[in-house]
């Protein structure tokens, strides 16, 4: 194995740290914050198995518990969003000990996203079902949801528990443009996807979700992110980078846009704005759609 990459090396390949692939900084987290940041996380899971538990047990409704299983599963996937979007961690948060993809990870990274899946996507698809306008779908995951979770990220940078490492141009605060706009616009793509399984998946077949909830997290953010994560992971000039987030953020936002344009939403949007509109003429509260079936 030396051999081989000594003659990889003799025959020009490129190292890391040599112009393309950047090193990834080793990080002395603030430890407080780094406990802390445990904490909250393992403690929002728990709070997430306990709703899913209540809503089983006096709603006798299902999908809570499939949407915290299948965010145990998208958490797994995380070391892929992490290696493409060059992200690190400090290796002295406690329990650092978890293994998966072959990468030493923090033991929180094994349900950290469970609950944003789980009660995010949930109430998400509430409010899609429920008629409201697109204007009230981003002031909830734009203001309540994505702005506080990126000045969480802010704050975990600045305390050094997490870097976005590389020659990247366009971090605020730490945390890149694209990651702002793409972390804001997941949130809606999330309530489209639990609004369908709701509908269509019936009995047995809402164990689906176990399989849909994974695939719409990675495959939405490496999917709207690709350009330039490989123009980061390439050490591209800044010029590139900048282009290649410009095409994250209008891909974020156009393919959350697009998700929400499916017909049936479009109606249901339509039937809350029509009846908002005939209250003053009836003299009474206005009807509100229907949400689509709870499993």
């Amino acid at each position: 194995m030396e051999s081989v990459f000594l003659l990889a090396v003799e025959r020009g390949a490129t190292l890391p740290g040599q112009g393309q692939l950047p090193v990834p900084p080793v990080l002395d987290s603030d430890h407080t914050a780094a406990l802390a940041m445990v904490i909250a996380l393992y403690a929002g899971f728990a709070a997430a198995v306990v709703w899913a538990v209540v809503k089983l047990v006096r709603e006798r409704e299902v999908l809570p518990a499939v949407l915290v299983v299948s965010g145990l599963i998208a958490c797994n996937a995380e070391p892929v969003g992490d290696y493409v979007g060059q992200i690190v961690y400090a290796p002295d948060i406690p329990w650092f000990d978890y293994e998966v993809l072959g990468r030493q990870m923090p033991s929180f990274i094994l349900v950290g996203l469970a609950s944003y899946v789980a009660m995010g996507g949930y109430y998400a698809y509430r409010y899609i079902a429920d008629g409201r306008s697109l204007r009230d779908i981003a002031v909830v995951c734009v203001v309540w949801v994505g702005v506080p979770e990126i000045a969480m990220e802010m704050l975990w940078h600045h305390w050094s528990v997490i870097a976005y490492y590389g020659d990247n141009p366009t971090r605020i605060l730490g945390v890149p443009l694209y990651t702002i706009v793409q972390n804001s616009t997941l949130l809606p793509v999330y309530g489209v996807a639990v609004y369908l399984g709701a509908r269509y998946l019936k009995g047995w077949s809402v164990l689906w979700m176990v399989v849909v909830m994974p695939t719409v997290t990675i495959g939405y953010i490496v999917g709207v992110s690709w350009p330039v994560y490989q123009a980061i992971g390439s050490s591209a000039d800044a010029w590139v980078v900048w282009v290649c987030a410009a095409w994250v953020v209008v891909a974020s936002v156009a393919a959350s846009y697009a998700a929400l344009q499916l017909p049936e939403l479009r109606e249901l949007r339509r039937r809350r704005a029509e009846a908002a509109e005939a209250v003053p003429a009836r003299g009474g509260a206005a009807p509100v759609a229907q949400p689509a079936e709870a499993l």
